[in-house]
């Protein structure tokens, strides 16, 4: 059977990765992918995400005529591979638009690692649902939403972080590391690394002991490392994210699922967050009855971690958080436990199986 599979960022990538491999064993399978590294050696390449993903909406309209361009391409690879099944991740400006093209053509359609339709553009659940065949959502409150606007074709399984980081987390003796984590696209460290290595700055001109630790994309152009490290020689650059998680004191984190990750190893952090004013109008707009924007405070329905956004990002005010938690050890390790917790509702090793499976058994 020949299976599209389309990804817009790195971390689904991630998850895609672990499913072709979970599908590959279950089915003779063909898959063609938009993918950026993590794909291409799995599937058959027909566009890099990288090209025409980014965030926020100033920030797309340089490359809409690159996106409906791929998208015209991915119609002419589903009809003229013959493609049977689609496995959507995320991205549902550009992923939508292929569901419905799909569904006209009677092929079998699975979103898996829904659009954020509790926050905004609640519309896209009808689009959901009359655009596919199954829905597999990844956070645990995501399926009481679903199942408020009656729809019956979603099964949550768990998160697939659960498969990814099953044997990495308690590895490592915990160092005075403190983490920053700025994002893995050049958009977001753009916005968002003068804040956090501010706050660095300010933590490492107070308190002697710490070590500063960027992870750094492998995927990212060396020069933009450099030119940011002009300034912040005490800075270190290393690539691996989970050995980091694991043995690191606290962590300085943009938004994102690097949050939820950190969680998962109990890491404390403060929760930066930065987007061109125009895209932080629009989502204020947009977004309505969210008290939270990072997964851990999300999924746990309360504030455990500080979150710091747009002007409130400051460097002096991540600094003043660290300091907080660095004072007041009660507070530091209720919040360790606190985000430790969160692995008991993620789901129980392996999720990606399941999810094969429950493809498999609609196609």
């Amino acid at each position: 059977m020949n299976a599209l599979i389309i990804t817009g960022e790195r971390s689904a990538e991630n998850y895609a990765s672990l499913l072709v491999d979970g599908l590959s064993k279950k089915g003779d399978f063909k898959f063609y992918s938009i993918c950026s590294t993590l794909l291409e050696n799995k599937t058959k390449k027909i566009a890099d995400f990288r090209d025409i993903s980014i965030i926020g909406a100033k920030e797309a309209l340089p490359i809409l005529k690159k996106a409906l361009k791929t998208l015209g391409e991915t119609k002419k690879v589903i009809k003229n591979k013959n493609i049977e099944l689609l496995i959507l991740l995320d991205f549902p400006e550009f992923n939508l638009k292929v569901a419905k093209y799909a569904k006209k053509l009677g092929k079998h359609v699975v979103y898996y690692i829904t659009p954020q339709v509790w926050a905004w553009r609640k519309y896209r659940v009808r689009q959901l649902d009359k655009y596919t065949d199954l829905i597999i959502p990844i956070l645990p409150f995501e399926r009481f939403f679903f199942k408020l606007n009656n729809l019956d074709k979603v099964v949550y399984l768990g998160h697939p972080l659960v498969d990814i980081l099953h044997d990495k987390i308690g590895k490592h003796e915990k160092e005075n590391i403190i983490l920053l984590m700025p994002g893995s696209r050049k958009s977001e460290i753009n916005l968002n690394s003068e804040t956090i290595f501010k706050a660095a700055e300010i933590i490492n001109s107070s308190i002697k002991g710490f070590r500063f630790v960027w992870i750094y994309p492998k995927h990212l152009p060396e020069k933009l490392k450099e030119k940011i490290l002009e300034r912040y020689d005490f800075i270190k650059v290393e690539h691996n994210p989970y050995e980091y998680m694991d043995k690191a004191y606290f962590g300085i984190l943009k938004s994102g699922t690097t949050t939820l990750e950190a969680a998962m190893f109990g890491l404390p952090m403060t929760v930066a967050y930065k987007i061109s004013p125009t895209s932080y109008k629009i989502g204020k707009i947009l977004i309505k009855n969210i008290k939270f924007i990072s997964l851990p405070n999300l999924i746990s329905g309360e504030e455990i971690v500080e979150e710091l956004i747009q002007s409130n990002a400051t460097g002096e005010k991540i600094a003043d958080d660290f300091f907080r938690l660095h004072k007041n050890k009660t507070a530091y390790e209720t919040m360790k436990l606190k985000l430790k917790g969160l692995n008991t509702i993620l789901g129980e090793y392996p999720v990606t199986e399941k999810i094969a499976e429950k493809i498999v058994s609609i196609l």
